[in-house]
């Protein structure tokens, strides 16, 4: 795959450059001291994590995977094409003029990691264009306009993403903080969610998850 040329310039910036097959770090100097603007910190974590986690992880380490969700809606396109380049992919990020793509992307991602258990498909979108407006995370009855919880619901949620292996729960994680771009106090409460985004990458990367993950995130047009 040949990236575009301000891809290329963005990958050239950190010291990263596509392989034939795969990304590689060509500038380790350039990698180790180059400024690299927050919302460019997603592109370059996840460039370094598919050459090295440790590296990726001593560059920036308090950079969670949760924190990487959440620098989504501030990437602009070809920051987000940059990432979709070194996970193997080469798209059209998501907007709000073209959606479709990503709910489309979602709904098939819960069918094919099978999470079903943790988000529903509700009969009426909360917004406008998009088939991910008619996806909610389960525990609460959404047909009620007061969406008040249903008991012991998000217990099961809870324990149901507990017992999950550590890519599906990577895969719920994103999901979740796509939809509430900040952290919640229902679902995930004393639940596994303090990886490093270097080694959420590198367990999804492992799993053969990692171009649906990333698929999905550069899709994202917003909630």
């Amino acid at each position: 795959m040949q990236p575009t040329p301000p891809v290329a310039q963005l990958l050239d910036s950190l010291g990263l450059a596509l392989g034939t097959y795969q990304v590689e770090l060509v500038d380790i100097h350039q990698a180790e001291t180059a400024y690299i603007h927050h919302s460019l910190v997603p592109v370059a974590v996840v460039g370094y994590a598919q050459v090295s986690p440790t590296f990726a992880t001593g560059r920036f380490p308090k950079f969670t995977f949760i924190d990487l969700i959440h620098k989504r809606p501030s990437m602009d396109e070809i920051e987000a094409r940059a990432l979709a380049a070194v996970c193997g992919l080469d798209l059209e990020p998501g907007s709000w003029s073209n959606p479709e793509p990503f709910g489309t992307h979602l709904w098939s991602m819960i069918e094919r990691f099978d999470l079903g258990a943790f988000f529903q498909r509700v009969d009426r979108p909360y917004g406008s264009r998009g088939e991910h407006y008619y996806m909610r995370p389960r525990g609460f009855d959404w047909s009620n306009a007061d969406n008040p919880e249903i008991s012991g619901a998000l217990d099961q949620w809870r324990s149901d993403y507990r017992k999950l292996p550590m890519y599906r729960q990577l895969l719920v994680a994103t999901i979740l903080q796509l939809y509430f771009q900040s952290d919640d106090r229902y679902w995930m409460v004393r639940v596994p969610k303090k990886w490093h985004a270097a080694e959420g990458i590198e367990i999804l990367k492992t799993n053969g998850a990692l171009q649906d993950w990333a698929r999905l995130y550069a899709l994202y047009p917003g909630w």
